[in-house]
């Protein structure tokens, strides 16, 4: 459900977030749906993993399932928007924890060596949240109105929720230093542990980070742009002297972050999804344009990635599980992203064979390929003590990866449409406002005349190759990280 939750908003149905803005009189601010959900789990999701080690990954496992539920329940019943935002954010928290505990329950309960054949039966199921969220969320939409998106995840969660509490077991928590048996304020000592100031500091400074790459590539104003980039290199800085000096059980240790194994897999993670949904983002864009397909039918082009996403995850866990190595499978994984988008680049150029969409399937089996290997790269490389923080960080570099690749996709593609646009409409009438309405929807380009329309659309065509050739660099330095990771015997 964290998965369908915030694809049956944006991802495949997207013209649900400028209806559901629109009924509160606040289209302007209609990305807010989407960037307050992003926001609240990236923000949230490191947390769990020292959580989990004080109060154990069954209670973190019920908080964030409760938090998502009551998130959703307040989007259908809100009234007013900053309601239907805060609703977005709450759901966003439970959505953090219901993502990365399951993988740390996980490590806990089998051997390393099957951890990747389990988590690809994870990732499946994702894959199908991912497929399912925008049309489920679009039928209801349609059937029975837009708070049904959000009514209809609280019943399968309400029953995930039950499922956890009847049948998953509750191991000890990690002990701290001031926990022992015949303590009687064991609980008050539990809550002493927890490093208040480091997650407040912590959370803000991935905010701030996130509001920095998000204006700088929307084209906000500049004096915005620098002002939310100083406030996080303060914070960035506070967080250090934090963690370093002041904590005593740091909610995420610099130690941990400086080891070699841990920041080369962060990288090699976060550089390969934000590679993929940068793709994600412009597949849709392409063949709306090339081929003047619907918003629907060029959301379904990208079934090919998803089914090589899947394929990916199952076959790197049934490989790693059969012969307890993962170093080759990780170069594999970016190299086939590779290949897939330098045939973007060479072969979408307006006109191609409907084969040639079979293109983006390495990329989908390559970022499979990778969220296999990486989780347990960290998995083989760090005790058992350190897995819950260090992987619920993965989690967080994935979400990381994926807003600035969406970020760094758009910003490509619309600086180059914009420079495109202005060399080749040069000297035709009224040229600032088409090259506005290009920019705005791809909808109104239709209504341009046909001379215009071929102009645009080659314009549109030609910005994309850039937008992959972001992806391509990026799955380029993922793969070059790769070849130097320490393989570890599992």
């Amino acid at each position: 459900m964290a998965v369908v939750g915030p694809r049956a908003l944006h991802q495949a149905h997207p013209r649900l977030i400028g209806h559901i803005a629109s009924e509160f009189n606040a289209l302007a601010d209609a990305t807010w749906l989407v960037t307050s959900y992003g926001l609240a789990q990236s923000a949230s999701q490191p947390l769990y993993g020292k959580l989990s080690d004080i109060f154990g990954r069954r209670s973190n496992l019920v908080v964030s399932y409760s938090f998502f539920i009551v998130g959703c329940f307040i989007c259908g019943i809100g009234n007013k928007y900053w309601q239907i935002l805060a609703g977005r954010a709450i759901s966003g928290i439970g959505g953090a924890g219901m993502t990365a505990l399951v993988s740390i329950i996980l490590t806990d309960m089998v051997p390393v060596r099957s951890v990747a054949a389990w988590r690809s039966y994870v990732n499946v199921a994702a894959t199908v949240g991912r497929a399912l969220g925008g049309p489920v969320g679009g039928w209801l939409t349609d059937s029975v109105g837009w708070r049904w998106s959000f009514y209809g995840q609280c019943i399968p969660t309400f029953l995930g929720l039950v499922l956890v509490l009847w049948k998953l077991p509750s191991p000890a928590p990690v002990t701290g230093p001031d926990d022992s048996e015949g303590n009687e304020d064991q609980e008050t000592s539990k809550f002493s542990r927890i490093d208040g100031i480091g997650a407040v500091v912590l959370a803000a400074t991935i905010s701030f980070f996130l509001l920095a790459v998000d204006s700088g590539t929307s084209g906000k104003p500049w004096p915005f742009v620098v002002a939310t980039s100083l406030v996080f290199l303060v914070l960035l800085v506070a967080f250090y002297f934090v963690e370093k000096r002041w904590a005593k059980e740091p909610v995420l240790p610099i130690e941990l972050l400086a080891k070699r194994d841990v920041w080369s897999t962060y990288l090699i993670a976060s550089l390969q999804i934000a590679a993929q949904f940068g793709v994600f983002y412009t597949v849709p864009i392409y063949f709306q344009i090339a081929s003047h397909k619907s918003v629907t039918a060029a959301g379904s082009r990208l079934i090919p990635a998803v089914v090589g996403n899947a394929t990916g995850g199952l076959l790197s866990g049934y490989i790693i599980t059969k012969t307890g190595r993962y170093k080759h499978l990780t170069t594999l994984g970016s190299a086939a992203a590779c290949v897939a988008y330098l045939l973007l680049i060479l072969r979408w150029r307006g006109h191609h064979h409907p084969a040639e969409l079979v293109y983006i399937f390495p990329g989908g089996f390559g970022s499979g390929v990778i969220q296999s290997t990486t989780f347990i790269h960290l998995a083989a490389c760090l005790d058992q003590s350190e897995i819950a923080i260090a992987g619920t960080s993965l989690y967080l570099s994935q979400n990381v990866g994926l807003l600035v690749g969406i970020s760094l996709a758009t910003a490509v593609l619309h600086a180059k449409l914009r420079t495109n646009l202005n060399n080749d409409l040069d000297g035709f009438k009224h040229k600032v406002d088409i090259i506005s309405r290009a920019e705005s929807s791809i909808e109104r380009i239709w209504d341009l005349p046909y001379a215009i329309q071929r102009i645009v659309v080659k314009a549109y065509v030609d910005s994309l190759l850039y937008a992959y050739a972001v992806s391509l660099c990026l799955a380029f330095i993922a793969l070059l990280i790769g070849l130097f990771i320490r393989e570890r015997k599992l």
